[in-house]
């Protein structure tokens, strides 16, 4: 039997970042905002911040309200509509010599489903695994163990937390969610791409 090997999906397969910015620039629309000011939000993201903590250190008056607003849609269309699968992602998975699965924390996956079927992701892996994202990190980490995964590749700390719970190497992208410097701060090796972080893993 082939080996598992668990993937995260946001910042993992498909892009994140235009969809989290689009629509924060949307929920701040109203707002008198400096025209840099959502790229250093996303900024603040990628080095750990929370939406309300990275709004709240860029001087935004209603950080809670935001952030809120933004939670109620980031996973519903049209904005996940501007996902798209990453470099590298397609050529790796079609040649991959792995089990893949797709293991990510988000509310509804009736809505994965979808967005990965119209990604054309689907017919690239073997399965898709929806948890929850109020624990993402435990309920991950069940899975993971249940899968007996023989590795992770993620791009964010619930993802590496995740893997260090069920014993799993891990392998973080740089280019979602964290960034290398973050990953650095942990302690934690990071790759460029999809592929880089897959070939780190053990065969």
């Amino acid at each position: 039997m082939k080996p598992v090997i668990a993937l995260d999906l946001d910042g993992t397969l498909v892009s994140c970042a235009p969809r989290h910015q689009r629509l924060m620039r949307h929920v701040c629309g109203g707002d008198a905002l400096d025209e840099d000011f959502i790229p250093r939000y996303w900024a603040a993201k990628r080095e750990g911040a929370s939406n309300v903590s990275a709004l709240r250190a860029l001087g935004h008056p209603s950080p809670h309200a935001r952030a809120e607003a933004w939670a109620r849609d980031i996973e519903t269309w049209p904005w996940l509509g501007y996902d798209r699968l990453l470099p590298t992602v397609a050529e790796s998975l079609t040649a991959r010599r792995v089990r893949a699965v797709v293991l990510t924390a988000r509310r509804c996956r009736a809505m994965v489903h979808q967005q990965v079927q119209r990604l054309g992701l689907l017919h690239l892996v073997d399965d898709l695994i929806v948890v929850s994202p109020h624990d993402a990190a435990r309920c991950k980490a069940t899975e993971l163990g249940r899968l007996r995964a023989q590795g992770f590749i993620g791009d964010a700390e619930t993802d590496a937390d995740a893997a260090a719970a069920a014993g799993v190497p891990f392998a973080a992208l740089a280019g979602g969610m964290r960034s290398a410097a973050f990953w650095q701060r942990r302690g934690q090796p990071s790759y460029p791409d999809f592929a880089a972080a897959l070939a780190a893993l053990p065969s």
